[in-house]
């Protein structure tokens, strides 16, 4: 599948894997009429692609809450504040996960030490 310019341009503004956003405009085969039938004000194919990004974006944020909150913080985790950085002396990054978590989805009741443990069971599979 070759990725047009355009829905290169504004996935990679939103963060997005273009061909993702790709595969949805060929799917829908009239991106712009698609998008206008939620929001008839859309009259430019690059105003479809925004929504279509954003609307991406919120159902990537909704999915991860709802179904893999735990994996995804802690695969984050291994990016942002990996164990054993050279930046972490203290080894705060071991409490990362939890707090993250904790914060928010309220995981876990605010009073609770939130430097317990390392180990955090996805909140919504508890």
């Amino acid at each position: 599948m070759t990725v047009a310019p355009d829905v290169r341009g504004v996935a990679a503004h939103f963060g997005l894997d273009p061909q993702l956003i790709q595969a949805v405009v060929q799917a829908e085969g009239d991106i712009v009429a698609a998008v206008r039938c939620s929001i008839p004000s859309v009259t430019t194919r690059e105003q479809a692609l925004q929504i279509l990004c954003r609307s991406a974006v919120h159902a990537l944020s909704d999915y991860v809450r709802s179904r893999h909150a735990g994996d995804f913080v802690q695969f984050w985790r291994d990016r942002w504040a990996p164990l054993g950085a050279t930046n972490d002396p203290k080894r705060l990054n071991q409490f990362w996960v939890k707090n993250v978590l904790s914060l928010w989805l309220g995981a876990t009741d605010s009073s609770q030490n939130t430097q317990a443990t390392a180990h955090v069971q996805d909140p919504n599979q508890a």
